[in-house]
Order: structure tokens, then sequence, then C-alpha cells
């Protein structure tokens, strides 16, 4: 049924009840079954058929939580607040938007970001925890995730400035590779330091997907509608995505995640983001200037030569995630493997709890 174009065009046509069941029992199979080849087509009908029909697989879906306490932050959708599930600290990200149409046109983001997150297990990736709907004339949809008591990157490393750069960045390197690996690329197109949250184990993990993108396979023959490829941060934006001549060369990609990387991780040693000294880091970005390496003594040459790969003009010259992770790899404590192993058993028990 997946690969003829008639029957996933009725698959993504249902509303109401029928998608309903659809959603759910394509969860189910994701859920119960190592699928291969045939995982990313499920995913990709999923996330299609949740942005189009507005509803997520029940699975999701979370019974009453306790919002407490004031906004804490805020995402590119939706401001962050603080609350409590079966007893357990909780992030919720709640759409700021009011007005009726505004709402349902971001519960469609919020729909797409839901789903494609709840998909990815990884040490590196924020784990996700469900979706609330506010009990409000208009509901709006909150995305849950455990909290995270020592905030984001830029904030852990103001408050703790001999932390282990090397190891956080191999870290961001690790999820961003998952990421593209996955068995449907994942595009993040908003990697920065406040999208970086910091665990308890003291590792960096990769949050907030709500510009991500399914990269296209031509394998798949099936084209996602309206994937977001919007703006992201501009200071962590590759120069390829300003050309307002050439629509594909806008297009966020692998190698655009991989420039944010470079950023990332001049933002690590710096303490600031890129070009922030400049009145407009965009005008910097396409006229091509080059950052002055932070006087950091932590930062060594080899370090800041693979920050500048990562940041090339040309996206092909850039290196794969993978290829961060081996040179970054290189040089660090052999402890990442120890932390995965370690790690995987807590992601699932948060999972399972909700």
């Amino acid at each position: 049924m997946l690969k003829e174009p008639q029957r996933r065009t009725l698959i993504l046509g249902q509303i109401g009840a029928q998608a309903q069941s659809l959603l759910d029992l394509i969860q189910k199979l994701l859920d119960s079954f190592d699928l291969d080849e045939t995982r990313s087509f499920l995913i990709k009908i999923l996330v299609e058929l949740s942005k189009r029909s507005g509803l997520y697989p029940q699975r999701l879906v979370l019974p009453n939580i306790d919002i407490r306490g004031n906004q804490v932050n805020g995402g590119t959708f939706g401001d962050v607040w603080k609350g409590d599930l079966n007893g357990r600290p909780i992030a919720v990200k709640k759409m700021r938007v009011f007005g009726s149409r505004r709402v349902r046109a971001l519960m469609k983001v919020y729909t797409r970001e839901a789903v494609l997150w709840a998909q990815l297990s990884s040490p590196y990736v924020l784990p996700f925890c469900g979706v609330y709907l506010t009990n409000e004339t208009s509901p709006r949809a909150c995305l849950v995730s455990p909290w995270m008591d020592d905030g984001n990157l830029p904030q852990y490393l103001k408050n703790n400035p001999q932390a282990d750069r090397l190891q956080l960045m191999l870290d961001v390197a690790l999820g961003l590779d998952y990421l593209h690996s996955f068995s449907l690329p994942v595009i993040h197109g908003d990697l920065k330091g406040p999208n970086i949250l910091i665990t308890s184990g003291l590792r960096a993990c990769i949050a907030d997907f709500g510009l991500s993108t399914i990269a296209e396979d031509s394998n798949l023959h099936f084209t996602v509608t309206a994937t977001s490829n919007g703006p992201g941060s501009i200071p962590w934006m590759a120069p390829e995505l300003f050309d307002h001549l050439d629509s594909e060369r806008r297009r966020k990609s692998c190698a655009t995640d991989i420039y944010a990387l470079g950023c990332v991780g001049y933002e690590m040693y710096a303490g600031r983001p890129p070009f922030s000294e400049h009145r407009s880091p965009m005008g910097a970005i396409m006229e091509n200037l080059q950052l002055i390496r932070p006087a950091s003594t932590e930062l060594d040459d080899a370090t800041w030569e693979l920050i500048e790969k990562c940041r090339k003009i040309d996206p092909g010259s850039r290196p794969s995630a993978s290829k961060v992770v081996q040179q970054l790899q290189l040089r660090c404590h052999p402890s990442t493997r120890d932390f995965e192993l370690a790690h995987a058993s807590v992601w699932h028990q948060q999972r399972g709890a909700t």
C-alpha cells in the first residue's frame, strides 16, 4: 500500500476517527517491530497524516499534568514552563499565540514536531514524554520533556567555566550524527547553544525540533507537503540560506546543520554567538567574513581547524557529522560508549513511565 501512490493519497486524505485509527496503527507498528526499510515509509506517512489531520497517535497524549510557577524560557514557537508528571519534574513547551486561526496553524507545526520527535531515541537527543492538550476554548498543544536542572549550553558554560567543552562538542556531534543517520534522515534546522540542554549526567543533548525537516529520499518516492524550510537563527545560519536567487540553495540540509555545529563550537569557546559584535550578523555572514579565533586556552589548533572546516563557505567542503564525531573521539575521554549504554535504559524508563 505504501508503494502505491493512489493508496497513499487515500490514506493521507483520512480525517477524524479514520485518521485516528490509522495513526494509532502506524505508531503501534513502529513501536512493536523492527521494520527495516518500511520504517522510513511509516514515519513519513505518520508525520504527514498527523499534520494534515491535526491528530496524534493516542500513545503520545498525556493525561492531566501540573504546570506550576512562571514561564522559564521561550522557544521558536512557544514558551517553556516547569511542571510535574507522576512526581517527576518536566518541561512544558506551550504555544504562545492567540487567535483561533493562528492557533490552528501552529497546532500543525506542533503536531509535526511531536510526532517526529517521538520516533527518536538517543542519549544525545532530548527525550520526548508526550503531548498535553490544554483545557481551553481553543485547546493548545504542549510538548512535554524531562526537566533539565542545568539548563541550556550557554547557561551551563557560564556557571561552569571549567566544563569539558571538547566532550560537550562531541555530544552535540553525536546527536547530529544520529539525526542525519536516522532511518528517515532528520535535519534539525535550528541548531544553536540555547537548543542544546545539559542532562543530569552533565552531557549535552539536542532539543527543539520546531524547524526540523525530513530529508528527501528519492528511494521513498513520496514528498511530504510543506516540510519546514523557514528561517532559523541568523548567527548560526549557513551563507547559502541567504541566497535569494537560488531556492534550492536555500533549503536546509545536513550541510547547513554542520555549519551550525561549527558555530556552536565557536559559541562554546568564545562565550557568545558568532558575529555578535557586528551590527548585522547576517551582513557579516553574507560577506563571508572570518571569525576571530577565541582567546580561550582550552581551544587547541585541531579543534579550531575542525570548527573552521564545519563553517566552510562551500557546503560540499564541510565534513559529515560522522566525520566530525570520528575526529573528536580521537581526542576525548573514552567514556562516550559507556555513557550511551548507561543512559539507554534510563531513556526507556522515562518513555515507559509516560
